[in-house]
């Protein structure tokens, strides 16, 4: 590692290729319905639902309103509690004030679409083959658009005018405090202590602060309403019942293929032997990062390739991307932190 790179990151920041031995597993994170996954052999990748709320056409924009109004993202970063850059990544829930217009908005459409999808496919049917006369069907499914639509439809708007219409500083309220960090430079991860002496039972004052490696990745499943199975990764800690629920970031997903992307991302954010994810969301941090630095002046790489990117040629990359998601076989690596780690 140079001379840049050693003033750059901390003594502990994580390197898989430097990884230290530790004390034997004491607990299990694995549940019946669960998958832990192995450390290493990662790709360069990450979810789309990830990527592509960081889209270029977003970036352009954030860019632009960036120029126009300086220290805004320092602002939001500070009142929010949220940081995304190449030193660390911190999240934070947003206020109950904002959850309620985001679930407004979000299941009075969703209520609404199921609403329209029952009178079409069920009550539209069953009104054709019931009604005498013309009056009686209009009447059947007036009377059912009027039990199962305007509710829905109303809360719909509501949220919609809310979110896109009112002045952002009247929705967007900051939460108390962060939830969680990975921090590339020192190596750590955060739990940030949300309530006093959250951590007291484990002989902690205030937060609690592990190195990377000290966690494990493991996929949950979970049943949705439907008896289908959606997936979530959870970065559990090997000795204390402390976890990370990555779902804010990336949602329930349909397969855990998303949650195989998510785990290989984090450990390329966290490995310093390794260049931040090649994703539009670190591209303008990339020439921060001494390590990306270095292999970008290596391999001559576009420093704007992602943020100049038209339309048509993203749509590709996320087609390419989705295929590459698709064919992650996690489950079948070896696991490098055997080697360091007797597990249970």
């Amino acid at each position: 590692m140079n001379s840049l790179a050693n003033l750059h990151y901390a003594e502990g920041a994580y390197d898989s290729r430097h990884i230290p031995n530790q004390s034997p597993q004491t607990r299990k994170q694995a549940g019946l319905l669960t998958m832990v996954l192995p450390w290493g052999s990662t790709e360069d990748i990450a979810p789309y639902s990830f990527v592509d709320q960081d889209s270029p056409k977003r970036l352009r924009e954030l860019d632009e309103n960036e120029r126009k109004h300086p220290g805004t993202r320092l602002h939001n970063e500070t009142v929010f509690h949220t940081i995304c850059n190449h030193l660390c990544y911190r999240r934070a829930h947003v206020s109950l004030w904002t959850q309620i217009w985001l679930y407004l908005w979000g299941i009075g459409r969703a209520l609404f679409y199921i609403g329209i999808g029952f009178l079409l496919i069920i009550q539209l049917p069953l009104a054709i083959f019931t009604s005498t006369s013309i009056d009686e069907f209009i009447s059947h499914m007036l009377g059912m658009s009027f039990w199962l639509l305007p509710a829905p439809l109303i809360c719909w708007v509501i949220g919609h005018i809310a979110i896109y219409r009112l002045p952002t500083r009247w929705i967007l309220k900051p939460s108390k405090g962060p939830l969680w960090e990975l921090n590339r430079q020192t190596g750590q991860v955060t739990v940030f202590a949300r309530k006093p002496n959250q951590f007291a039972p484990l002989g902690i004052d205030g937060d609690f602060v592990r190195p990377f490696y000290e966690f494990d990745a493991c996929v949950h499943i979970l049943p949705s309403r439907q008896g289908l199975p959606q997936y979530s990764l959870h970065l559990v800690h090997r000795y204390q019942p402390v976890a990370i629920d990555f779902k804010p970031v990336t949602g329930l997903q349909s397969s855990e293929q998303a949650c195989f992307a998510l785990w290989d991302m984090w450990q390329n954010y966290m490995d310093i032997s390794h260049p931040l994810p090649d994703i539009p969301t670190w591209e303008e941090f990339r020439p921060l990062d001494p390590t990306t630095a270095e292999i970008d002046r290596q391999t001559n790489r576009d420093p704007r390739f992602w943020r100049d990117m038209d339309d048509a040629t993203y749509k590709v990359a996320m087609d390419d991307l989705q295929t590459r998601i698709h064919k992650l076989n996690a489950l079948s690596r070896p696991n490098l932190m055997v080697r360091h780690v007797l597990y249970l």
